[in-house]
């Protein structure tokens, strides 16, 4: 029987965002922010920089 392995969220810093995403965006993964000019793609990807820069990272 193969063992389940569990896939590690990242936080995004927006906190309803995470919780629609279940906990952040799975570690690892390869995620394209698509929209308008001017409907924030730069200040969410800032953002989840930010969330997710720390000394333990």
């Amino acid at each position: 029987m193969q063992e389940k392995v569990g896939i590690r969220k990242l936080p995004t810093g927006v906190p309803g965002l995470d919780e629609i995403l279940g906990g952040g965006l799975p570690e690892f993964s390869f995620n394209i922010i698509a929209g308008a000019p001017g409907g924030g793609k730069t200040t969410l990807a800032h953002q989840i920089m930010f969330a997710n820069a720390t000394p333990e990272r």
